[in-house]
């Protein structure tokens, strides 16, 4: 008797959600709106005069560990490769370390050597921020929807990329920025919300198994690499006053 009734509670239970309604939303987190962008007058002369200045790129503090050491200069070679897709003058970062190594850290000296007309010193690059959203635009509706508890929610996971600005031949600090982006924003994902919007699922591959939580993490290395490239462009873009 005890099977019978599990058996049947499974099918009653299958029953419902087979007929329960469901809807097709999207989650969109607005991560831009935490971007810190601090320019000085100085900088903004600078980039008039000069709209697109020769740039090397400095990272002080890279990681210790050898395979994130690695995966960490794919990155900074990423956003040397946009900034010279978007015609920049990059000049070798390495001329500037071994200026560094040698004590030559004056800002006269890096002038003449390298000759550059700023330094983009990158303080942080992160990715798999958590990011719980807890509402979703219904594209039936076309309204936005809380989930039903607080246990449902999308992890909509941010990228931040932190840098510095600095005018060489001033030796000042020219600029402060922190940029945000995630998946939820940049791509289409679409999900799929039951009736009691207490359970969902990815759109693109959905199988019939739907979950109370979901998260969208930058889950390979192809992945960092290009939101590496769009947080870079987002930078180029303040540069050039398009943002």
């Amino acid at each position: 008797m005890k099977k019978i009734a599990i058996v049947g509670l499974l099918l009653v239970a299958a029953w419902t959600t087979g007929c329960m309604p469901t809807f097709v939303g999207q989650v969109k987190s607005n991560v831009s709106a935490g971007n810190e962008i601090v320019l000085t007058p100085e900088l903004k002369t600078l980039l008039v005069e000069t709209p697109k200045p020769k740039i090397v790129i400095r990272v002080q503090n890279p990681p210790a560990n050898v395979t994130e050491a690695e995966k960490f200069n794919s990155y900074i070679n990423q956003i040397e490769k946009v900034f010279i897709q978007n015609g920049y003058i990059v000049r070798d970062r390495a001329l500037l370390e071994n200026l560094m190594r040698s004590g030559n850290l004056d800002y006269k000296s890096i002038k003449d050597k390298i000759d550059t007309d700023l330094i983009i010193d990158i303080l942080g690059l992160e990715f798999d921020i958590p990011n719980p959203v807890k509402t979703f635009f219904n594209e039936t509706t076309q309204k936005e929807e809380p989930f039903a508890t607080p246990l449902n929610f999308v992890d909509c996971l941010k990228a931040k990329l932190e840098c510095r600005l600095t005018i060489v031949d001033k030796g000042q600090l020219g600029g402060l920025m922190t940029i945000f982006a995630s998946r939820c924003d940049s791509e289409n994902l679409q999900i799929i919300v039951n009736g009691y919007r207490q359970q969902m699922a990815w759109k693109s591959d959905f199988a019939g198994i739907m979950y109370p939580a979901l998260n969208a993490p930058f889950s390979s290395e192809e992945i960092k690499k290009a939101y590496t490239g769009l947080l870079t462009n987002f930078l180029i873009g303040q540069l050039q006053g398009k943002q």
